[in-house]
């Protein structure tokens, strides 16, 4: 089983946001994009399918487009790949952090996503700007 560090967890998931490929064929990524869509659920909690629906639209608002991943995709593989569990109704979910495919540093469950992504932006938008700057010496 793979383990997966913060850093990791970081820097790909930055990558794959920021340059937008679409969904990533390597196994580890997808598991760092399906672990980051559950970072906000609250893990043991019943969840309805519309309850569950707004909070895969806000990571896929946010998120998602860059990975070509709506929030009806995104829940299909989150159920497939055991980051949520579905009851036999299919009316209920509840997410899970434990018994996942892969495991993960506990700190990647309290990260802000948006923040690291606004970060990674600001940085890139600084590394321009010296660039065009020594460029013009």
């Amino acid at each position: 089983m793979a383990h997966i560090t913060v850093s990791q967890f970081t820097t790909r998931f930055v990558s794959l946001v920021l340059k937008g490929n679409g969904l990533p064929t390597k196994q580890q990524d997808r598991h760092i994009l399906l672990a980051s869509a559950v970072l906000g659920l609250e893990a043991g909690r019943k969840y309805s399918e519309r309850q569950l629906n707004d909070e895969l639209r806000t990571w896929s608002t946010r998120f998602g487009n860059a990975v070509c991943l709506d929030h009806v995709t995104l829940r299909r593989f989150l159920v497939d790949e055991g980051y949520l569990a579905r009851d036999a109704a299919g009316s209920a979910y509840v997410s899970k952090k434990e018994g996942l495919p892969c495991t993960f540093d506990p700190t990647i469950w309290s990260l802000d996503l948006q923040a690291l992504i606004d970060d990674a932006r600001k940085d890139r938008e600084e590394r321009k700007k010296l660039r065009q700057t020594d460029g013009s010496r």
